[in-house]
């Protein structure tokens, strides 16, 4: 049923739509999914069943059942972005980039 180190998600509340031998479709965490028979553990088996459904953690996350697991290469998003140095942009006049000269002369 699920593999070694695989530990069971339990989820409240599941019905089962639909069912074919190889496979039960679902309501479960507001979406519907099919589910293959042979990770089901619990009491759904019937259309019409509803209860509680237990599944390997990693066909819940494949189902996007669970929120997707953070990774240490994400970059956060947040004040240390907005810390970042901006390039530096010419100054505009009228729309036209101006060259600044010493003594801060504007010229077009």
């Amino acid at each position: 049923m699920a593999s070694d180190g695989d530990e069971m998600v339990r989820f409240t509340d599941a019905r089962v739509i639909r069912t074919t031998p190889p496979a039960l479709l679902c309501a479960v965490a507001g979406k519907e999914v099919w589910i293959p028979r042979r990770h089901v553990s619990g009491k759904l088996w019937c259309a019409g069943d509803r209860g509680t459904l237990f599944l390997p953690r990693s066909l819940a996350r494949d189902l996007a059942l669970l929120p997707p697991q953070r990774t240490a290469d994400v970059l956060p998003i947040g004040p240390a972005a907005a810390q970042r140095p901006r390039p530096a942009r010419p100054a505009l006049r009228a729309g036209r980039p101006v060259t600044r000269l010493a003594g801060d002369t504007l010229r077009r």
